[in-house]
């Protein structure tokens, strides 16, 4: 509501002026007729004074307060609206028109200074009369407001005070009702005609004509406006910026304007003017022109008639602009997926990101990709997608790749890569990534080795539904974010993070999750692995679940009688090492999940200490084995030569088979002696002859028996063998140890050494 300050101070204003007059006079007359023009124009300025003191008394003030100056702040504020039905006359004074009849005997010759920026308007089609105030002093207590009309005639009707032409006198009266005070305002002289506010306009349509124009179209009510102005902001700017209003008779100047834009980025958005035909029209079109295309503008209208205030603003009416062919291309990065055999086709990972909405100027529809051999320009390819991502199946060799995205009005720039597929360069992807749901969105965070990132691309779509697929751009120093919008709880999300270093991108890290159960990942195991004196190694293994408890983190926790310590451990941590523990300790090491709600025990192991390590057990166990392996060695072959040279081997005829037949002679309990009788070997008709006999016995074994198969072979006697000479006798072959000899019968005794010799053979008679 807006209200009109009237202007104040006429009569001293005027009399300042008439001052001045009077000094200039003195200048210009001579100074015989200056004093007694001077006599006569001292009694004209008296009785001037006089009656401006009397009539400014009687008048009141106007509705401008240009009092005191406010020294500090004063928040409490009065407002008071009154419809002329609600006015009465006073009884006893006809030139008094009042809301409450007790307010007729409550005027005073003047009034107090207790009201401040007091404003009032009058509503010509609502017919209601409103008033806005400061107190002068802080009024906190409960009030009642009401207005006393009044003039120096009488009235003839109360509720027709309200006309055009009115002029009359207005005092607020305040009732504290808990302390029973009244205030009294001064007088403040009121013109209809200068505080008639026009009616408030209504916009009907706002339609785009062009990509930079809206044609907006109202209606100013039954009310003769001659003058109108639009102000307009995009829907992204925090505040209205009004510009300064043209002057009224430069306005009646004005035939028709139009719009001029002023960039969005600048501070000031620019109204307009418009002059508008005396004849009364219920509707008025108007186009601005020089907006930004495919952009969303907030529009209001005021208007003003011949006389009186300017009309509230109207309600806010939005329009938006046609598209227009993007400005920008996209932005790609690319990594190659290497492939174990080279002559096989390789993957090439496009990723772009989407066009700002000022270049993009519209709807992107989708984008277009062509890649094309260098060396063979006729195998060029085309693909068209509306993902931010485009997978290609390629093989080794270099390509031109061309990008581009598409609106209603046309095609975007191109963005042009040359890529030699044959040649992998390895970045570092993100790690530890891990989601937890908040509220009806996932948020997820991470981890990374890399500083030179450019930014971090996160893909995320409902497994089962790949069209529900989101992207977000975050930039390179965040290692968190928040996904909202579309995601629903009963769903299971597909979570990716690429990290962008300009054009290259890194292999993504991927992971499940749900609003439901967070993070679809759980830890199954948890076991010392390496233990030493004075450090543990601990290591636990993430699994993939369907179903678990909604976990913000996992805290790894090292406990024992005198200490504490736990560090955050996401999925890229499989196992850590505590250094610096006491020995012969027992330590307990647990894992913890964080839930909203408190925390939960996950897995726990114990261990103790040892005094030494494996190695220090080690330096002493392999000193001490070698000298006893040495120490054993030495007394095996000390015995060895000990027994040779000191206890020499004496053979035991126990431990052979010749020792046990003869230790065990079956024939020991016959004292008979049996001989060999040397004639049944003789020959009869030959020389005699001196020979030996070598006897070589076959043995066949059949258990604990022995078969007897004795022959005579090798009987020879050399020629040169010396006969007479028993020592050149040849020494007989000995027998094995452990061989078998047959058994004699039982007419022949055992014969130790024998001779054979040839006798002549005695022939019987």
């Amino acid at each position: 509501m807006m209200y009109f300050p009237l202007p104040r101070r006429y009569f001293n204003n005027w009399l300042i002026a008439v001052v001045h007059f009077l000094a200039v006079l003195l200048q210009i007359l001579g100074h015989n007729r200056l004093l007694s023009m001077h006599r006569m124009m001292s009694r004209c300025t008296f009785c001037i004074l006089f009656c401006i003191f009397s009539l400014q008394c009687y008048c009141g003030v106007s509705l401008e307060w240009h009092g005191k100056e406010l020294n500090g702040s004063y928040s409490y504020t009065g407002e008071l609206t009154v419809s002329y039905t609600d006015l009465k006359i006073c009884n006893n004074h006809k030139n008094m028109c009042v809301i409450y009849m007790e307010d007729c005997a409550s005027i005073p010759s003047h009034g107090q200074d207790s009201f401040l920026n007091t404003s009032c308007r009058y509503h010509v089609l609502q017919k209601s009369f409103g008033c806005k105030w400061i107190y002068l002093n802080n009024v906190k207590a409960k009030t009642t407001n009401s207005f006393v009309f009044s003039q120096r005639e009488d009235f003839k009707h109360c509720p027709s005070i309200f006309s055009p032409i009115a002029s009359f006198n207005m005092n607020i009266i305040s009732k504290d009702i808990v302390n029973k005070v009244k205030l009294i305002s001064e007088a403040y002289t009121v013109s209809i005609e200068a505080i008639t506010q026009a009616p408030r306009p209504v916009i009907t349509s706002v339609n785009a004509t062009s990509a930079t124009s809206l044609n907006v179209t109202w209606t100013k009510g039954h009310w003769h406006s001659t003058k109108c102005h639009i102000h307009y902001k995009c829907s992204t700017t925090e505040q209205w910026t009004v510009g300064k209003l043209l002057q009224q008779k430069i306005m009646a100047e004005i035939t028709k304007r139009k719009y001029t834009h002023t960039p969005i980025h600048t501070p000031i958005h620019l109204q307009d003017l418009l002059t508008v035909p005396e004849k009364e029209e219920l509707e008025i079109s108007h186009e601005i022109d020089g907006l930004q295309p495919f952009s969303q503008y907030n529009l209001s209208v005021a208007c003003s008639g011949d006389y009186g205030l300017w009309s509230d603003w109207s309600e806010e009416f939005q329009g938006m602009t046609f598209e227009a062919v993007p400005t920008a291309p996209p932005y790609v990065s690319f990594y190659v997926e290497p492939s174990d055999n080279r002559s096989k086709p390789q993957k090439l990972i496009l990723i772009w990101r989407a066009l700002e909405l000022k270049e993009a100027r519209g709807y992107i529809l989708g984008y277009e990709v062509t890649y094309t051999p260098t060396k063979q320009p006729g195998l060029k390819r085309t693909i068209y997608t509306t993902d931010q991502k485009a997978i290609l199946e390629v093989t080794a060799g270099e390509y031109n790749l061309t990008v581009m995205a598409n609106n209603t009005a046309g095609w975007s720039p191109s963005t042009n890569l040359r890529i030699n597929v044959g040649v992998f360069q390895s970045l570092p992807k993100i790690k530890g990534l891990w989601a937890s749901s908040e509220a009806f969105s996932l948020k997820i965070r991470w981890e990374t080795a890399a500083v030179n990132v450019s930014e971090f691309a996160i893909e995320w779509f409902s497994i089962g539904d790949v069209a529900s697929k989101q992207w977000k751009r975050v930039n390179g120093s965040t290692f968190s974010t928040v996904l909202t919008g579309h995601i629903k709880p009963l769903k299971t999300y597909s979570i990716s993070v690429y990290s962008l270093y300009g054009t290259l991108c890194a292999p993504p890290e991927t992971i499940q999750a749900s609003i439901v159960y967070g993070t679809l990942l759980d830890i199954v195991q948890l076991q010392p692995e390496i233990v030493t004196k004075t450090s543990v190694t601990v290591q636990w293994v993430w699994k993939e679940q369907s179903t678990t408890t909604n976990v913000l983190r996992y805290r790894l926790v090292l406990s024992c009688a005198s200490e504490t310590r736990s560090l955050v451990i996401f999925p890229n941590q499989w196992q850590h090492t505590f250094h610096n523990l006491h020995t012969n300790v027992k330590y307990n090491v647990s894992i913890y999940g964080e839930t909203t709600s408190g925390n939960f025990l996950k897995a726990n192991t114990e261990f103790r200490m040892p005094h030494l390590e494996t190695d220090e057990i080690i330096k002493v166990a392999v000193p001490i084995v070698l000298l006893i392996v040495i120490f054993s060695i030495f007394s095996v072959l000390s015995r060895t030569v000990y027994k040779d040279y000191f206890f020499p081997k004496i053979a035991n005829p126990g431990h052979s088979l010749i020792g046990r037949w003869l230790l065990n002679y079956p024939y020991e309990r016959e004292a008979v002696v049996n001989v060999l009788k040397l004639k049944d070997f003789s020959e009869t008709n030959q020389l005699t002859e001196k020979s030996l006999i070598y006897i070589e016995p076959k043995m066949s074994l059949n258990g604990e028996d022995f078969d007897e198969d004795m022959t005579t072979s090798k009987m020879s006697f050399p020629d040169n063998y010396p006969i007479e000479n028993s020592e050149n006798l040849m020494t007989l072959p000995r027998f094995s140890e452990y061989v078998d000899l047959p058994l004699l019968h039982a007419n022949f005794g055992y014969v130790e050494k024998y001779e054979i010799q040839h006798f002549p053979q005695v022939r019987q008679q």
